[in-house]
């Protein structure tokens, strides 16, 4: 979750779009028909150094026609944008996982005591 807060704030993207520069969008049309219909959006993964966000191989000058550290500009105007609430968020998380890992503390030693163990992974897994 850390890292969805950080990659969200600093590179506005979530952490897999920013590993690996794959971003959701518009990849294509379709043609259209001869009745007039327009062509079709095509959506899907592609990797478009050009788009709002910033990722790790736009940093790192993957690519063609990508310059080196590409993006860096972005990332110093979204951290100081987004400094205050990437706190907040951050702070939320930690608290968040804090309060529901004792509200669920009974559940979980349920399931490491009764579950896990009854099936044969007692000594490797744990909830």
């Amino acid at each position: 979750m850390q890292t969805a807060v950080i990659t969200n704030n600093v590179m506005g993207t979530n952490p897999f779009t920013a590993l690996t520069g794959m971003e959701y969008g518009q990849t294509g049309m379709t043609g259209g028909n001869a009745y007039g219909k327009g062509g079709t959006a095509i959506m899907g993964y592609a990797y478009t150094p050009q788009a709002a966000s910033v990722t790790l191989p736009e940093l790192l000058g993957a690519g063609t026609n990508v310059p080196f550290g590409q993006g860096t500009q972005v990332i110093k105007a979204n951290f100081k944008a987004n400094l205050v609430p990437m706190i907040i968020q951050t702070i939320g998380v930690r608290a968040g996982f804090a309060i529901g890992k004792r509200l669920m503390s009974k559940q979980r030693s349920f399931i490491n005591s009764k579950v896990i163990d009854n099936i044969g992974l007692g000594r490797t897994v744990r909830v």
